[in-house]
Formats: C-alpha cells, structure tokens, sequence
C-alpha cells in the first residue's frame, strides 16, 4: 500500500448467510494486506421502522477514510418489500464527508415471481435504491457483467461501474470421502445443496432427478430464511410422492469449521436457484473443487463461459444428464476439477483485496 488507509464495512457481521461470510473474508483478506477495516454492523435488517438505521452513520468511525457498504435489500428493513430504509440511509451516507464505495451483490432487471403488480413494485423499489446508491458513492461494485448491464440498462451508459468475479478461496482441502461420510451419516453417491433454505432454490428439480439414478443421496444442509421455514416441505412431499424419501437428508446450517467435511461428503454440488444475481455457495465448491451442477442463470453462465468450471440446466432431462456425468463420468469430474483449480488461482480471495485496495486508492 503506498498510505495506510481506515475502511469502515458497513455489513451483517457475526451472522449466518452468505454476505456475512463474503465480508468476513474481504475484511480477513484486506488486514491481512495492510489495510485497517473496521466492520459496521447492519443491525435489525428486519425492522419496519424506515429510519431505524441512522445508527449506521453515526457508528461509523470519525478516523475512517472509505466506507464501504454491503449492499442487499433484504438488509436494510422490511415493510410489504425488502429494503424499506435503504433510501434514507443511501441520502444520510451522500452527506457524510467519508468516500463511499457501494457493492451491489443483488440487481435484478425483473421479478416476475411476484406477479404483474409485485414486479412493477419492485423494479420501482430498486431503480430508486439504485439511484440512490449512484448519488452516494464514488464507486460502485458487482460480481457480474449481467449486473453491470442491468445498471447501465437502467440508469445510463456512462454511469461508472466497476465488475470483479466473485472470489474463491485457495487451499481447501476436504476431508477424505468415506471418513467425511462416516463423520455425517452418510453413503453411497452425495449431492449436496448447502446455504439457506428459501423459495428462490428449486429443490423439487433434483428430487425429480433421484427416481432415475439410483443409491444417491440428496444431501441439503442449512436453516430456513427467516419467515420461510416452511419453504422445504413441498419439496419433501414430493420426495414422499415419489418414493426417494428415505434419500433426502437434512442437516441443519454448518459453520466454516465443518465445511471440510460436508464437501468432502459430496461427490457432486448442486444449486438449483430460480432467481440469484450471485452464489457464494458455487465459490465455496470451487475452493474444495467438487464438481457443480447450476440452473441456467446469468451469473452461472457467466462462469461456465469464462472458465467452463461448472454444469448448468434449463430442462430436467439436462440436470439429470449433469448429475450422472458429475458423479459417474471420471473424465468430466477431472475436467472439471481442472478449471475449478484455474478459477481459484486467477480470482480468489487475495488477488480481490488487492483489486480493493486500488479501488481504495483511487477514491
């Protein structure tokens, strides 16, 4: 670094969920780098009160150079839609003399899941909270190049927009299979689906696919969203219906300490979402370089594309071709591991503090 410099991370932090962990690794990374950081919790993310996160700005410390926000809607306050309080405190944060930069890890062009009146709402919600954001911060960053079309698309093509691939890390070594199996119960050939329960994971999809491939088990670890703890029973009826019951397991939410037992459990990692703008789940599973099967989604195709490190599915004849080549095909699980290890040596979590820290610098 040429000049030390103090970031405050506005974040969740000491949470469960996937931007808690993404922060804890930035904020590990850029110490370990010569930058100060100092995390700003988000608190009470599920307040109804739009005003309730004036304590954000004044807990930012008054020595700080940059702060840094951890954006999703989801975090800043609920009232009929997520992201009640995010206008206000994007205006608060315009005032305050402190450069700001902003990382946007969910921008959706539509949400056509709510309905005609829903989606209307929620586009409206986030070309304002996006606005909002642009006002406040010298630069804004995503982790895709469909998120950067998306703004430029709403806002503008001159807007400024900065766009790194969301990082992996290096090193992970998973426990040995048959003792990894042993530790969680488990058998035979493993799918595993890991991060929160909720609606937007089509479950059902890889429960469809176990009739056709016989002795495997769909291995599901982590806690329901808050409000969505039914979220998983439809897709246990299913598994009831057709008879592969007695093949799904749940486990509940894992810290980093079991991870390397949960993916040396797996012979393959599957992550069916309907809707994501990123996955820090795919990142984790390229780290440990199991084989991954995806929905079709922009963010995964983007990585499929650039590094051909994943499998991805639109229909359920190709996840069920996906599944059987990433579990049984010796040559496709040695390619794949191959172009795993290529993404973790280019874009892991290191290299991304550095690209911060010039971002820093430049602000």
């Amino acid at each position: 670094m040429k000049r030390d410099i103090k970031v405050a991370m506005v974040t969740p932090w000491n949470r469960k969920g996937g931007i808690a962990n993404y922060s804890a690794r930035l904020v590990e990374e850029l110490r370990a780098n010569g930058t100060t950081v100092e995390p700003v919790p988000i608190l009470n993310p599920e307040t109804t009160n739009p005003f309730a996160f004036a304590d954000i700005i004044e807990r930012i410390p008054d020595d700080a150079d940059v702060v840094h926000v951890q954006f999703e809607a989801g975090l800043f306050g609920q009232l009929g839609m997520s992201g009640i309080g995010a206008p206000w405190f994007l205006c608060q944060l315009r005032s305050d003399p402190r450069q700001v930069v902003t990382t946007l890890h969910e921008v959706h062009a539509a949400h056509s899941h709510r309905g005609v009146v829903g989606d209307y709402l929620l586009r409206g919600r986030d070309t304002v909270i996006e606005s909002c954001a642009l006002r406040a911060s010298e630069e804004i960053v995503v982790h895709t190049r469909n998120a950067e079309r998306i703004l430029r698309n709403r806002h503008g093509p001159e807007i400024d927009v900065k766009r790194h691939l969301l990082p992996a890390e290096r090193g992970k070594n998973p426990t040995p299979a048959e003792e990894a199996k042993e530790r969680l119960g488990l058998s035979g050939p493993v799918l595993l689906t890991l991060g929160w329960i909720e609606p937007k994971k089509r479950f059902e999809d890889v429960i469809r696919a176990l009739p056709d491939i016989p002795d495997v088990t769909y291995f599901v670890v982590g806690d329901p969203h808050p409000g969505d703890e039914d979220a998983f029973e439809n897709a246990l009826k299913l598994a009831e219906r057709l008879g592969v019951r007695d093949r799904v397991v749940r486990h509940e939410y894992v810290t980093d300490e079991d991870f390397d037992d949960v993916y040396g459990a797996a012979n393959a990692v599957v992550l069916p979402y309907r809707r994501v703008s990123v996955s820090i789940a795919v990142n984790e599973a390229l780290s440990y370089g199991v084989p991954i099967v995806t929905s079709s989604l922009p963010y995964f195709e983007e990585l499929r594309d650039r590094y051909g490190c994943i499998l991805t599915y639109e229909t359920q004849s190709e996840l069920r071709s996906a599944l059987e080549d990433s579990l049984f095909d010796a040559q496709r699980q040695s390619e794949l591991h191959r172009r795993a290890d290529k993404y973790v040596r280019e874009v892991n979590w290191n290299s991304f503090a550095l690209w911060t820290q010039d971002l820093y610098l430049n602000v």
